[in-house]
């Protein structure tokens, strides 16, 4: 059964609602670092596949698994896949500083000899581009604009318009320009067929640009028939996907708010708002949202944090955001447990902000929905859990649905949700307050499944005299299955 949010694991704040995603690399691919982070607080390991061969993956899938059956507790994992990310190529000299004003052009191959002479490793930069375009560099710190094209289209000529030092491999930002090339590449194919094999539970999609992009990695997902068909994480990095934002959520599983590319393609000073109007539009439509980037950076060599990172992490989750992320702070960071207990800390402070759905603002299609019983059922029971002030909602579920719908409320209780299937309780790792538990108890009676809670609430202390549970869950009668809601007193 699940530690996640139990207050009696060493680290963990007592029910922390906030789910909390981590990167996998160096620094904690261990088992012995695994495990310490999963004490921690952490729901969902991320492994970036912009970095590390199939072999180093495969080990960190087994170790994870192995540290998911040590401690009885459901683990997602999130595949990320690269995308269409766009690098400067070789420089002679490793780099070159770019002064205001400077001309430079970019040309086709993967290295130049002179240092004013630019090249990338998406060759169609120069036929995709044309006069008036921007290009920035080094994550935004260096900007060109188009002032030229070779009619044969072999190079593009381009004037400096914010100085700075620019080094080989860098990152290249095309902001508003049309790409020809697709989104999921050949190198994500790759991929996304070892992610299938190796049953990911989550495909992150980077620089999505519209619905399109995520219609298509669907149909590559159906080709490969995969016994557990991962749920997509659509990454919101690029100002085209903004525009989208609609159409893309109607496909979409779930979201992430990539602040690192969207800090470069869109104004910066826009990101805070962007990220707002995102996370607030995906609770409407009960799609959960994943915040990410920088968001306690200064840990990967302090042991604390700055402030304006404390408040920012405390602000996602006021927003109304179902996970933050992790990246560098525990993938190559120096303290990969405690920048954990930090994220961690600074949910549980955050969260008593958080309000509870107004019923009027979730607009969500018929598709996303459990059955209107249970839909009726779980907004009947987080009321009954408010007024009654109630210790702990408990569910039994086979899809996630339910669970997913008492999520969406940011009702106060916390909810224990109790599966006999392990793809849906690794999804579940994703949904806002509520903590999975992996059990064939759900196959029985309701009486049975509190029985079950009963002992596993003294077990593990959670549960005193006159602790009141809700329970939703089914009963058979004359053959049907019927939706029903219990509040339960312990004795």
């Amino acid at each position: 059964m699940s530690v996640a949010g139990m207050p009696q694991v060493l680290g963990r704040q007592k029910w922390v609602k906030t789910r909390i995603i981590a990167t996998v690399g160096p620094a904690s691919e261990s088992v012995a670092m695994l495990r310490d982070l999963v004490i921690s607080g952490v729901d969902i390991f991320r492994l970036n596949f912009a970095h590390g061969e199939y072999a180093w993956l495969s080990d960190l899938v087994r170790r994870i698994r192995q540290v998911s059956a040590e401690l009885d507790c459901p683990i997602g994992i999130l595949a990320d896949l690269s995308g269409p990310k766009i690098r400067l190529g070789e420089i002679p000299g490793g780099d070159v500083f770019c002064n205001e004003d400077a001309v430079f052009r970019f040309i086709r191959g993967l290295a130049s000899d002179e240092p004013t002479d630019l090249t990338c490793t998406y060759e169609p930069l120069i036929d995709d581009v044309k006069p008036g375009d921007r290009i920035l560099l080094a994550d935004g710190t260096v900007a060109m604009v188009v002032l030229e094209k070779d009619p044969a289209s072999a190079w593009v000529r381009c004037h400096v318009i914010q100085a700075g030092r620019i080094r080989s491999r860098q990152g290249v930002n095309l902001p508003g320009v049309a790409l020809s090339t697709p989104s999921v590449t050949v190198k994500d194919r790759r991929d996304l067929e070892w992610a299938l094999q190796n049953h990911i539970d989550f495909i992150g999609l980077s620089f999505v640009r519209q619905a399109a992009d995520i219609i298509e990695l669907k149909r590559l997902i159906e080709g490969h028939r995969p016994k557990v068909t991962p749920l997509i994480v659509a990454k919101i990095e690029k100002t085209e996907a903004v525009a989208d934002l609609d159409n893309i959520l109607s496909v979409t599983d779930a979201v992430m708010v990539a602040r690192g590319d969207l800090g470069v393609e869109a104004d910066i000073c826009r990101v805070p708002i962007l990220q707002k109007q995102i996370i607030r539009r995906c609770n409407e439509l009960r799609i959960p949202v994943i915040t990410a980037t920088q968001m306690l950076d200064s840990m990967q060599t302090n042991e604390l944090p700055t402030r304006a990172e404390v408040t920012d992490v405390a602000n996602a989750v006021i927003d109304g955001t179902d996970a933050v992320m992790l990246s560098g702070e525990t993938a190559i960071g120096h303290h990969p447990v405690q920048v954990v207990r930090m994220m961690d800390r600074i949910a549980a402070e955050a969260e008593p902000l958080v309000h509870a759905a107004s019923l009027n603002d979730l607009r969500d299609d018929e598709s996303r929905r459990a059955r209107p019983i249970t839909e009726a059922v779980t907004r009947g029971a987080i009321a009954a859990s408010e007024y009654l002030q109630a210790d702990l909602i408990v569910v039994a579920t086979v899809t996630g649905r339910t669970a997913l719908a008492l999520s969406r409320l940011r009702g106060r209780v916390p909810v224990l949700a109790f599966t006999d299937r392990e793809e849906v309780a690794r999804r579940m790792c994703l949904y806002w307050g509520v903590t999975p538990i992996l059990s064939r108890v759900v196959q029985q009676s309701a009486d049975a499944l509190l029985a079950f809670v009963l002992k596993w609430g003294e077990r593990h202390q959670l549960l005193t005299s006159g602790s009141k549970i809700i329970v939703v869950g089914h009963t058979n009668w004359l053959g049907e299955t019927h939706d029903l809601m219990m509040v339960h007193v312990v004795p």
